[in-house]
């Protein structure tokens, strides 16, 4: 059968249903209704959806067809009237069964290790699925015991990798593909400690002191990135102020229904799509908080590639995401928030076009918005992401071990309450430069003060050169004007040529006249003749040297 595209609104005394079932004969459509249920039936098309509050068919209750669009319009009649059902858009979580829900909410009750059996491809009350969104409670410094590469052998016959740590098997080829983002030599049988100290020889081995002193000295390209202010952040800006101005503290993103207007981020249809072709999965998680914490990895890798691309993805981006991102790359699980964050940082200022500290800071406060604005906001990220790796050759792989889980995780069992607890986490931690165990202070120093000796021999540079210029100007003058005197006692010369035909006839020899400053013709010629006079005055003038014929 083929689960139809569909959307769920609702009023204060309806829900509406609009089903896009094209070719289909209105005389074979099948609905029921029963409580929180309602399925629709028609040959090739089957659909059910279990919503958080119960519904009637009554007198009011409709449906129509429109045979050109192919849409199925129901509206079916809300048994408490006003009764808010939270979360219509999110399209897995209204497709799962009542099995389903029932599972999610004696894990959240009972806290469950690690489980047997996990349901895959098969209601709960709305109260019960709120305690579950609303029950976690973390510390989120506290770390977790992490098994030891010698005792982890004796409890699983395999290593586990991926999402709530429940695959393998995916990674055994990964050496013989393309993939540059992997980094763990052996993901079958590497344990947990092995991937970890993998992970940090890696990261030593990529950093780069040079590309760090560079990109902390000369960072005009990387200035506009950290002012750059994401969707994210004018959502988050926006619900705080309308928040403000309703006297609401509150400042997590309404749910769809609930005021149109301020609903931020409502889903496209290709996201719509992507939710429904999700699997159907019950996920029985074995350790929450490190689920928690791998979400935030990988939000960070994702919040860095969309700063430094100004939010448009690009080809490298699958790689940018999944290089940063240790539980991509590595295989790893976190077990608590300084560890994670810190390996974060290491990542960013390894892998990405631009390593700079400050730009991984505004990351780390991009990850608190997006969680800030809750559920609704990190599963379109988690689909943003999902659709970057689905598009790739080899990355698609990681959509199957992480991020189809997490899109299914987020709609049905993610806890409301523990996003909140995260992002104020966040909001107040601060990472030092020295956690990353390289000398980042000291590279600053150098860089400066490397900048600044450059700056000084530019300038001295520059001094030289623009004497040199002064002194090469001058010369040209001097030569210039030398030029010009010369043109103008030789027109002198010719002009005396002209007036004395005794020397044109064959006068005396030629004489070298002598240049006396102050005195007008040389001491062997006529003192009578004043033309003669007037060409020695000209030749004493310019200083220069030439035969009279």
């Amino acid at each position: 059968m083929i689960t139809p595209r569909f959307s769920v609104e609702q009023d204060e005394a309806r829900v509406y249903v609009k089903i896009h079932a094209p070719h289909v004969r209105a005389q074979t459509v099948e609905f029921d209704v029963d409580e929180d249920q309602f399925k629709f039936y028609a040959s090739p098309y089957y659909l059910r959806l279990t919503f958080p509050g119960k519904v009637v068919e009554d007198e009011t209750s409709s449906a129509s067809f429109d045979a050109a669009s192919g849409d199925i319009s129901v509206s079916l009649a809300k048994q408490v009237h006003g009764e808010k059902f939270e979360n219509l858009d999110l399209l897995t979580s209204l497709l799962a069964t009542r099995r389903e829900k029932l599972a999610e909410a004696s894990q959240g009750k009972e806290r469950v290790r690690r489980p047997i059996i996990e349901e895959i491809g098969a209601a709960i009350s709305a109260e019960d699925q709120m305690a579950i969104m609303n029950d976690e409670d973390f510390d989120w410094e506290l770390p977790q015991n992490v098994l030891d590469s010698a005792s982890e052998p004796l409890v699983i016959s395999q290593t586990k990798y991926g999402f709530n740590e429940q695959y393998s098997g995916f990674l055994t080829h990964v050496h013989s593909t393309a993939n540059e983002i992997n980094e763990v030599d052996d993901p079958e049988n590497a344990s947990a400690e092995e991937r970890r100290q993998g992970r940090v020889a890696a990261e030593d081995a990529k950093f780069d002191d040079g590309y760090y002193m560079d990109n902390y000295v000369n960072d005009e390209d990387i200035q506009p990135l950290i002012q750059y202010k994401t969707e994210y952040y004018l959502a988050l800006r926006k619900i705080q102020k309308h928040s403000k101005q309703a006297g609401a503290e509150d400042t997590t993103i309404p749910s769809a229904g609930s005021d149109k207007d301020a609903v931020w981020g409502e889903f496209t249809e290709s996201e719509q799509k992507t939710m429904l072709d999700l699997p159907r999965k019950t996920h029985m998680i074995s350790n929450r908080q490190a689920v928690y914490l791998g979400l935030v990895d990988i939000l960070f890798a994702y919040a860095l590639d969309y700063r430094i691309n100004v939010g448009e993805p690009t080809v490298e981006s699958a790689w940018a995401i999944g290089a940063v991102s240790s539980s991509l790359s590595n295989l790893e699980q976190f077990s608590s928030l300084q560890s994670v964050i810190v390996a974060c940082f290491r990542r960013g200022l390894s892998y990405p076009l631009y390593r700079n500290w400050e730009l991984c800071e505004k990351a780390l406060e991009d990850v608190y918005t997006i969680l800030k604005l809750g559920r609704r906001a990190i599963l379109k990220c988690m689909l943003q992401i999902k659709d970057i790796f689905d598009k790739h050759d080899v990355y698609y792989i990681y959509s199957k071990i992480f991020l189809d889980d997490y899109c299914v995780w987020l709609q049905t069992a993610a806890s409301e309450k523990a996003m909140r607890s995260l992002a104020h986490k966040l909001r107040g931690f601060e990472v030092e430069k020295d956690s990353t165990g390289w000398k980042l202070d000291h590279l600053e120093d150098l860089a400066l003060e490397s900048s600044e000796s450059e700056a000084e021999s530019e300038e001295e540079a520059d001094a030289v050169a623009s004497t040199g210029d002064g002194l090469e100007s001058l010369a040209e003058d001097i030569v210039k004007d030398s030029r010009q005197m010369e043109s103008l006692s030789i027109g002198e010369e010719q002009h005396r040529q002209i007036r004395m035909p005794d020397t044109v006839l064959g006068g005396p020899p030629k004489k070298k006249l002598v240049q006396i400053i102050g005195e007008g013709v040389d001491e062997d010629e006529d003192n009578g003749d004043d033309s003669r006079r007037d060409c020695s005055t000209t030749e004493n003038k310019s200083s220069n040297e030439f035969y009279l014929e």
